[in-house]
């Protein structure tokens, strides 16, 4: 890609704005934060706990030591299989060196790291600092159970990746591994982020085949059913409003030239999974196939919903016309389809798909049906939990006390960073304070929107609840950065107090605790009363910590012990009369 300063100056500009939205020290810092950000959607805590670069650890504090080359690294077990993200970065802050080629010598560095994990040469501690180190330690404890994907990113704001001798080479020698991915982070991938667009409401028309149609009406919701040729399924999506608009073209040859259209997946609650998904290779394998014909029969089809849709009724092959059109359900089946179209559309003769379309202004209608027809694949559960009644009583109480509530992730992005609160942290507060389940909050967040959803956010739940929470959880995390700068000298932090760099979510479990030990009432009114506990339960974390280190001996990690359930075996025996 080109370089332009337009794309740079925008890319800087939220390198600044995070920089001073977080009072940051460094530019380089703060594309940490953006990029991270960007790439995970990872909350401020979960981004100090990722960064692994030595001259970012040293300026907190941290023990200093090598970082071979990675200065990221981000450890996603909640998905199946686990990610491990390894990633390198490359920090530009001259526009007139913006056009350099990645730095090929990081490479190598990449290669030993990745050579240390699959070898798990335990000797590489004495080279590298504590922080990659114990992440090494979560992983090798991933690969006694399972094969993680090990995905690699090189990250820079600059416009070219790799010089094209090098990115052969380094792809053909990481080839060599199985579930190893590398994702190429320039600075076209973020404006690209930054950009993408709502883009105007979707109009389509599209013919029904034959006789084969349904209409119900029920209310304040209409239904039709009907089948579709599998091309004009793909022409209604592409990004070519004028073939959307053309039921009757003649060639369907030029969808080809055009990619599906992104914003009308905007209310679909999953995340395409390219065709690294098993079901994606299967529906692409199957529309290519000598028997796609029974297509219809092997596939749930496509669920729409529009604000209206009009037909000639009993007419043979009607053309439907559809008003802001947004798939539900079929953003898999609609991407295999185009990519199999690519591939070989001669093999779409006789290919004919189910579709559904809900004509409803009732929102909640809206989200149900998004919700219950999505089964095929992982939803993103907060996408579906968004437009919950919850959420937006939360939402609307939190607004009338200055604070904005983000139900959808950078919802209120234009508002100040220290009056937004985002719905993944609330519930992981409310998860570890009111819940008692500090571990999971750490390193489960998937249960926060799915199946442990209507606990956490239960109808108890209110603004000044979830306030308190917060709160105390930000002022665990001030003492925490609080450390790191007073006991910072050449030895980097005491040991003494580098558990608490660990603890956070079980340093708010115990507040809470000693909160019911005491007999004081969790309401933000006695915000200042609960928070003096702070003392007593780093106290007792410390004690429940050196326990273990005694008992574990070498094995002992801070990393592992407080992601696990051992923490709150001795905190509840500690804590909670029998």
């Amino acid at each position: 890609m080109e370089k332009n300063l337009q794309d740079f100056s925008l890319i800087s500009s939220q390198i600044k704005k995070y920089q001073l939205d977080y009072e940051l020290e460094s530019e380089i810092i703060a594309f940490y934060y953006f990029t991270l950000n960007s790439l995970f959607k990872l909350q401020k805590d979960e981004i100090e706990d990722t960064i692994t670069d030595t001259d970012y650890l040293t300026s907190i504090g941290e023990i200093s030591g090598n970082d071979n080359g990675i200065d990221a690294l981000y450890i996603n077990t909640a998905s199946t299989p686990p990610n491990i993200h390894l990633l390198n970065y490359k920090f530009i802050t001259d526009f007139k060196k913006a056009d350099s080629h990645f730095p090929s010598t990081e490479l190598h560095k990449i290669k030993s790291f990745i050579n240390s994990i699959l070898q798990e040469d335990t000797e590489i501690e004495k080279n590298i600092n504590p922080t990659l180190f114990s992440k090494m330690v979560e992983i090798w404890e991933i690969y006694k159970h399972q094969i993680p994907i090990i995905n690699i990113h090189l990250v820079s704001n600059s416009f070219q990746g790799l010089e094209k001798t090098e990115k052969e080479k380094f792809e053909r020698e990481m080839s060599r591994y199985t579930n190893f991915k590398i994702h190429y982070n320039t600075i076209d991938s973020f404006v690209a982020r930054l950009t993408e667009s709502k883009g105007n409401p979707i109009n389509v028309k599209i013919k029904a085949i034959d006789f084969n149609y349904f209409e119900k009406s029920d209310g304040d919701i209409r239904a039709l059913i009907f089948s579709a040729d599998a091309k004009d399924v793909i022409r209604i999506l592409i990004q070519n409003e004028i073939l959307r608009s053309n039921p009757d073209p003649e060639t369907y040859d030029l969808i080809k030239n055009f990619k599906i259209e992104e914003t009308a997946f905007e209310d679909n609650v999953r995340i395409y999974l390219t065709q690294s998904s098993r079901i994606n290779k299967n529906i692409t394998l199957t529309a290519l196939s000598e028997d796609n014909h029974h297509f219809f029969y092997f596939n749930n089809g496509i669920t729409l919903t529009c604000s209206k849709f009009s037909y000639s009724k009993a007419k043979r092959s009607p053309v439907i016309e559809i008003e802001k059109l947004q798939v539900v359900n079929g953003s898999q089946t609609i991407h295999a389809l185009h990519e199999a179209y690519n591939q070989d559309s001669s093999k779409f003769k006789d290919i004919q798909i189910l579709c559904r379309i809900y004509e409803t202004d009732n929102s909640q209608l809206s989200t149900n049906i998004a919700e219950y027809t999505n089964s095929q694949n992982p939803v993103e559960s907060r996408d579906i939990r968004s437009n919950d009644y919850t959420q937006k009583k939360l939402e609307q109480d939190l607004l009338a006390k200055g604070y904005f509530y983000e139900r959808k992730t950078d919802q209120y992005k234009d508002k100040p960073k220290n009056k937004r609160i985002d719905a993944e942290k609330a519930g992981q507060v409310l998860m570890s304070f009111y819940q008692g389940m500090p571990a999971e909050a750490k390193d489960n967040k998937p249960l926060i929107f799915g199946e442990k959803y209507n606990i956490i956010f239960s109808d108890e739940v209110t603004g000044d609840k979830l306030l308190l929470a917060l709160n105390i959880f930000d002022e665990i995390e001030k003492n925490k950065r609080n450390i790191r700068k007073q006991e910072s000298n050449n030895l980097g932090i005491k040991k003494s107090t580098e558990f608490l760099l660990h603890a956070s979510y079980y340093l708010l479990y115990t507040i809470s605790l000693l909160s019911e030990k005491y007999k004081t009432e969790k309401n933000l009114s006695n915000f200042e009363k609960i928070i003096n506990f702070y003392g007593e339960a780093k106290q007792i974390v410390e004690e429940i910590m050196l326990k273990e280190l005694v008992l574990q001996k070498n094995k002992y990690s801070h990393r592992v012990f407080f992601k696990g359930q051992r923490p709150k075996k001795y905190l509840d025996d500690i804590l909670i009369e029998n």
